[in-house]
Parts: structure tokens; sequence; C-alpha cells
């Protein structure tokens, strides 16, 4: 990316998911995110959730150096405004009221867990800002670690924003545990489509010609496809339903998720991708999708986008708590 022009204000988004903990530094210039910084840290807050519902202490510990990095990495930028966000893990945490305190005095500025909702909100502003077509009807997916939202709207306008607490994590977790077989696969996918049952009536009697993947778990599922998240435009190559059935094929049935944890080390992170795997064309199925788009822009840049808004007045970006 370009560097930022420091006449420009530049504003900070700390985005506390549930899988890494991110940093951007940016300003918005001529209707796009110029980036100066960016951090990134897999601190995995969901997978360290146990079964009495609370963080366990070493990813207490991760998490709270992180974010201290994360706050001499700040003091280095002249920023105009800080806005730092938790996302799922957060919001079911058993012990997030004793950890947020902590997590604040950590990077030295309020942490605001986001509602399912706002957190798609800020997604949809995030891809509609990097997005050519401003008047496009559209519907964005974020199949994050912990959740997953859906959300509809026009131009920067949402209309619709439906938010469900499952995510890639999640579902990997609750099937893929103890290998990731053709049977869990298929299990993993019925539950999904059950999950999102209810979201047909976003399709309508025709569905979506496109929809726009916003995550990293979109991304790096067309990473492993062969393929590259852009920038939404009509040069970026999307995914039909039945390019994602291959990549099931070649990844479930011919064991590409296995190979990948056996060469990672990393049977969790497998079994997470296989889980965002099924969700997705549970997601596609349901609603009717024609063809699923990756774009490089979601929370983080939805959240710069807010702060510079508020700048400026700009009455889609109201002030929040």
């Amino acid at each position: 990316m370009p560097a930022a022009d420091h006449r420009a204000p530049l504003f900070a988004a700390v985005e506390l998911g549930s899988d890494s903990f991110r940093l951007h530094v940016a300003s918005w210039e001529n209707g796009a995110m110029v980036v100066a910084a960016t951090l990134s840290e897999p601190i995995r807050l969901g997978a360290g959730i146990g079964a009495d519902g609370c963080l366990d202490p070493d990813t207490v510990r991760r998490a709270l150096a992180c974010l201290r990095d994360f706050r001499l990495a700040l003091a280095r930028h002249e920023v105009s405004a800080v806005r730092v966000v938790a996302t799922a893990a957060l919001r079911v945490a058993c012990d997030a009221p004793a950890f947020l305190p902590a997590a604040q005095a950590a990077i030295g500025y309020p942490v605001e867990v986001l509602g399912g909702e706002e957190e798609g909100r800020l997604v949809y502003l995030g891809v509609a800002g990097a997005l050519p077509d401003a008047l496009e009807r559209r519907l964005v997916l974020d199949v994050g670690s912990g959740s997953t939202e859906i959300v509809v709207g026009r131009g920067d306008e949402v209309e619709l924003v439906q938010s469900f607490g499952v995510g890639a994590l999640r579902q990997g977790l609750a099937f893929f545990r103890d290998g990731i077989s053709a049977a869990a696969f298929e299990a993993a996918l019925a539950s999904a489509r059950s999950r999102f049952a209810d979201a047909g009536v976003l399709a309508g009697a025709h569905g979506w010609r496109r929809a726009y993947g916003a995550s990293g778990t979109v991304r790096a599922l067309f990473e492993l496809a062969g393929g590259d998240a852009g920038d939404g435009s009509d040069n970026c190559r999307g995914a039909s339903a039945a390019d994602l059935l291959a990549l099931r094929r070649s990844l479930v049935e011919e064991g590409g998720f296995m190979r990948i944890a056996a060469l990672s080390q990393q049977p969790l992170r497998a079994a997470q991708m296989a889980g965002g795997l099924a969700l997705l064309l549970a997601l596609v199925e349901e609603l009717g999708i024609g063809e699923l788009i990756p774009v490089r822009a979601g929370l983080r840049a939805g959240v710069i986008r807010a702060l510079h808004g508020r700048t400026v007045g700009n009455r889609l970006f109201p002030e929040c708590a």
C-alpha cells in the first residue's frame, strides 16, 4: 500500500478478535484507506475459552502483553483518534468483566465490546469503502472466528444486519477436534445450513448474483484455492458454489486440510479453516449466491472510515460509545 500522507489526519483501529489482535494506523484519503502501520498477533482468544466459559490464564497473559506492545506502537504516531473494539470472544467469555479493565490499562484506551449488529455495520462500511460501485445494492458476509455477520446495504447505507453466534473456530472445534473427515464435514455443513436457514429471507425470490466476503477466513480459503483477494472490482475473480464444492473435495475428501495440519503442526488451524468452509458453503446455498468475491477490507477499515467520518460531520458515522 502507498505510504500515508501525514498531512492528512491519522486514525487507529485496534481489533481484539477471537483469533488475532490487529492494529491499523491509517488515514482516509480520496475515498480510500491509506495505511501507515499495521500489526497482527495470533492471540487465539476464542480457543482460550475453557469448559468453564472463562479465558485461561496463559491466553490472558498473551493478550495483555500484546496490548502493551500495541500501546508502544501507537505512541510512535500522532493519531487524531483511537477506537479499540472487541468481537465475539469477549461477548461470551464469562470473565470479560474482569479482563476488560486490565485490557484498557494495558493499551491505554477504552475497550468497546461490539454487539453483533454494530460489528456487522462497521464491516459493511469498510467493505463499501473498497468497492467501486457506490450505488450497488450488496450483500456482505463476514465469517469470523467466533461469529458470522450478514449485512445488506446500498452504497454506504446499511439496510439490515443479522449476526449469528457461530464462526469458523467454533464450528471447527465442534466438529473437527478428532480430525477432518468427509462424515464430520457433512455434519458441520448440515449444522451450518440449519443455523442460516432463517437468513434465506435475505435472498428474496432470485438470490444474489454476487456477494462479498470480508473476513480473513474467506481470504485464506481463496489463497488455498490458488486465488487472490482483491478490491472487489470486476477484475477480481470470485468463487461460485461449484468452486467451493471443488475446494471441499480437494481439502476434505482428498485430505488437503490434514496435509496442511501436518505440515504446519497446527491441527487447530486446519480445523478452523474446515469450519469456515462449511459455513461459507452453507451461506452460498441458503442465500442463493452466484459468486463470492473476497475483499481486503472489513472491520478495521470500517472503524477508520467511521473515525474519519466523524471529523467531517458525516451523518453515516454518528458518535458511538
